[in-house]
């Protein structure tokens, strides 16, 4: 996807208004509350492009995304509605999302901002201390701590719940665009 000259100038506005400072490392403005303030998104890659007729900005190449939690990718996708809110955040490509203990490996994740879940599917794992689940279809509902797993028809879910917990000390731990050193850990 190329960007018309005719278009580049709509493409830049909605970049200024989208993204709080021109640099590598990109905030983009997010309407998640958990505290009542708007929460910034900090999204680092080695591209970016944005689609104005399409309101998306797709990010590519060692993706680190932070909010709430952090989400890798090769490749990141920011939805925005009509007033120009985050909608959506789509991931591909090797997806690995780190929430508190939690570990999540998938093909693809969809973060829906609203409803405050991330859908995984493509082999979907999430690893809590030492249990892990697995399916062809996990929901995290990220505000309640709570996940259903689904497999495909024939198919079952399978849930390894280890007797003794072994979880990494992560407790307290403040969410910072640092964190994106996650991203380069193992795969």
């Amino acid at each position: 996807m190329s960007l018309r000259f005719a278009s580049f100038a709509s493409a830049t506005a909605l970049l200024l208004t989208l993204i709080s400072s021109p640099s590598e490392s990109m905030a983009v403005q997010s309407d998640v509350r958990t505290s009542g303030a708007r929460k910034p998104v900090t999204v680092t890659s080695d591209t970016m492009e944005a689609n104005t007729n399409e309101n998306r900005v797709i990010f590519r190449g060692n993706v680190a995304a932070v909010e709430d939690f952090t989400i890798c990718s090769d490749e990141l996708n920011i939805l925005y509605d009509a007033n120009r809110d985050v909608s959506e955040i789509e991931a591909s490509g090797n997806v690995r999302i780190f929430l508190d203990e939690k570990r999540s490996t998938a093909g693809k994740a969809v973060y829906k901002r609203k409803e405050r879940l991330i859908v995984l599917t493509g082999e979907p794992q999430v690893t809590q201390c030492s249990d892990v689940i697995k399916g062809d279809k996990i929901t995290v509902y990220i505000d309640d701590n709570n996940a259903v797993v689904e497999s495909d028809a024939g198919k079952r879910v399978r849930a390894v719940i280890m007797p003794e917990k072994k979880c990494p000390g992560q407790e307290g731990r403040e969410r910072t665009s640092r964190e994106e050193t996650l991203c380069n850990g193992a795969r």
